[in-house]
């Protein structure tokens, strides 16, 4: 009997994450892609979209054995009615042998409607159920009718960490353990040359670094309350602040006071900026300059920052939620949402950074814990998605 990775397949994708840069989908979805193609290539790859992808990803698209498909009907305009309208029809067209949800979402009654396709579905969070204060009214309503359906109509479920696993079976306890699967991102930071920032931001270094869309579930608010209030604090006891500076590095979500106040400009007499959908250059450049990450999130599903900050040798100052304690042991852990808190880990960490400038030795309390490179290689995250989809095409 020929085994199933001897033979060619059509694996279809929903590529909808490509076509917006700068996001953890994307850039998840990106690098995967990158590093499964080397390891599958008799694959035939489809990638479909309710739009044009992002120049960005050039690369994937002009890759062999890759075929794009850009919806061009009128229910291309909105991403949830193009997934439940339109991609049924395509799918049953394009007659692929695995289609891989991205976005957490099948299709409604996609059992019914595709019964000959496997799926696979990537689930990066439960926001919905572990943090729906924090979401579009919308989106919540879209995932809260959603996910229990894609979930059950699933033949394998991605998680992006054991945390999301955990929300998972606790959230839906009857769903088989052997659909879900941990395959954590790869972590290594693209190769190729840094840029600079354009701006005052370029010419700064050893600064605290926050990356992530401005959204109340990132909580960047809270950690730029305590910044404020930790500079007051020690411009009170005289001789002005000596707190590094910070550096926010994102793109527009829907916290939409906190942009106002990051893009205006008025917080850099404060030693505070913003970075606004910086490329992949300037993202390396900002972590490789940072002194030190600082993530302040509600709820994640992961928290790529941790580790592209490990990887760098970068300590971390972390809120303290399940999965950061599951990938970023041994950073300082801060009380989620404590201004008070957060400000003295701000000034403590800037005083420890200070004392040991220009020194060999790392910082008492932030030494990062050791990199395990190989493990988190895009090759290696790669080789168990790929090893995943092997399964699903097999069950079916």
């Amino acid at each position: 009997m020929q085994n199933v990775t001897d033979r060619p397949h059509l694996i279809a994708v929903d590529a909808r994450p490509l076509a917006f840069p700068a996001t953890g989908n994307a850039t998840y979805l990106h690098r995967m892609l990158l590093h499964l193609m080397p390891l599958r290539p008799e694959t035939d790859w489809l990638l479909l979209s309710h739009r044009g992808l992002h120049p960005t990803f050039a690369d994937v698209v002009n890759r062999p054995r890759v075929e794009l498909n850009v919806d061009q009907s009128m229910f291309a305009r909105l991403g949830p009615l193009w997934m439940h309208l339109r991609l049924p029809g395509i799918l049953k067209a394009a007659r692929p042998d695995l289609f891989w949800g991205t976005l957490a979402m099948l299709p409604l009654n996609y059992r019914r409607r595709c019964p000959y396709l496997p799926a696979i579905v990537n689930f990066h969070d439960l926001n919905s159920v572990r943090a729906p204060e924090t979401m579009p009214l919308w989106k919540r309503l879209q995932h809260q009718f959603l996910d229990q359906r894609t979930l059950r109509a699933a033949d394998r479920i991605l998680c992006l960490s054991k945390t999301t696993q955990s929300d998972i079976q606790t959230a839906f306890p009857d769903l088989p353990a052997k659909n879900l699967a941990v395959v954590y991102p790869g972590a290594e930071l693209p190769a190729g040359d840094t840029a600079a920032p354009r701006g005052p931001v370029g010419t700064l270094t050893d600064f605290f670094l926050c990356v992530g869309t401005l959204e109340p579930r990132k909580n960047q608010a809270t950690l730029l309350e305590a910044y404020l209030a930790a500079g007051e604090k020690q411009s009170g006891k005289g001789g002005g602040s000596m707190l590094p500076p910070l550096v926010f590095v994102g793109r527009r979500g829907w916290d939409e006071e906190l942009y106002r106040r990051l893009s205006s400009g008025d917080l850099e007499s404060r030693n505070i900026y913003f970075v606004e959908n910086a490329s992949n250059a300037e993202l390396q450049w900002c972590y490789r300059r940072a002194a030190c990450v600082c993530l302040p999130s509600l709820h994640e599903g992961f928290g790529l920052p941790v580790i592209e900050a490990f990887q760098l040798g970068k300590p971390a100052i972390l809120s303290d939620i399940p999965i950061f304690r599951e990938v970023g042991a041994d950073s300082r852990f801060v009380r989620t949402t404590d201004v008070a808190d957060w400000r003295d880990a701000l000034l403590e960490t800037g005083n420890r950074l200070r004392q040991t400038t220009g020194s060999e030795s790392e910082p008492a309390g932030l030494r990062p814990p050791e990199f395990d490179a190989k493990y988190w290689s895009h090759t290696e995250r790669a080789r168990v998605l790929s090893e995943i989809m092997d399964q699903a095409l097999a069950g079916r």
